[in-house]
């Protein structure tokens, strides 16, 4: 699969003409990445239709899509014109509800017909350090998979990185490359992502793209392979803006999943087994 990272540096966005004004100029840019790699898939970090700040949530009412409006439009007219799936990150306005409508940070997947194939909601949303979600987001309640060029994909964002109960709901489901878009800041838990980010790749033997967005406070995102050796390293980028290209390799996929069989060892009795204290 031939795979399109983009992390991208979000400028300010508080009205509804800075966000489209943005998305426009970063259309052009992956229109030119495009023409030189024809990927089959390309993926933008969390939330990224907007700035990630607590003033930028407070203009929510400018600047999130229902799925229906500019924001979702102008990523299916782009997926449809460059004839591949692209998975994009924004603040969706779900269905009402008897206490008001709420939103959540959405992933949202058009297919190169320009339809919506997925959506995922933030399972998790973070309140600590620099993030302060809670007051402005609901959490999710479904996980989601699709599949890319014969490739069965799965998304969680951000914070759902830490539960590994999740990620393991995902190896159940066959998953060959998660997509992991985030908004890392460097508070506290910037030291410990990349950490998590090897552990997960490896104990479900998948790619694992954790994508951020650019700038001197973010960046690095990091692409994991489903094995990390000496000699197939992970592959992480500086703070700076870029499209990537990675192509990413089934064979490697199932030499990894051979070389360290951990489908064929892994017990199924471990949450029955009894703790028995210490004499």
């Amino acid at each position: 699969m031939r795979l399109l990272a983009c992390q991208t540096a979000i400028p300010t966005t508080r009205t509804r003409n800075e966000q489209l004004g943005y998305l426009t100029r970063l259309a052009q840019d992956l229109r030119q990445a495009a023409r030189h790699h024809q990927p089959d898939l390309i993926v933008l970090p969390e939330l990224s239709s907007q700035e990630y700040s607590d003033a930028a949530f407070d203009h929510l009412d400018q600047l999130d899509d229902d799925l229906k409006g500019p924001v979702v439009q102008l990523h299916r007219d782009l997926a449809s014109e460059l004839g591949c799936v692209i998975a994009f990150g924004l603040a969706r306005r779900a269905a009402d509800t008897p206490a008001g409508f709420r939103r959540h940070i959405s992933q949202v997947v058009v297919g190169p017909d320009g339809e919506i194939s997925a959506v995922y909601d933030k399972l998790h949303c973070a309140q600590f350090g620099a993030s302060a979600e809670s007051g402005h987001f609901a959490p999710g309640d479904r996980l989601v998979t699709f599949d890319v060029a014969g490739w069965r994909v799965g998304i969680m964002i951000c914070y759902d990185l830490r539960f590994g109960e999740l990620a393991a709901r995902y190896r159940q489901q066959g998953v060959d490359l998660m997509l992991h878009p985030v908004a890392f800041t460097r508070d506290f838990s910037f030291a410990s992502w990349h950490s998590f980010i090897t552990t997960r790749a490896m104990e479900h033997q998948c790619y694992w793209l954790s994508l951020n967005r650019a700038g001197d406070d973010w960046g690095h995102s990091t692409l994991c392979p489903p094995l990390l050796t000496t000699d197939i390293p992970a592959r992480p980028l500086s703070h700076q803006e870029g499209i990537v290209c990675w192509e990413l390799d089934r064979q490697q996929l199932m030499e990894a999943r051979t070389r360290l069989p951990l489908a064929r060892d892994r017990r199924d009795d471990i949450d029955r087994l009894p703790v028995h204290p210490l004499p």
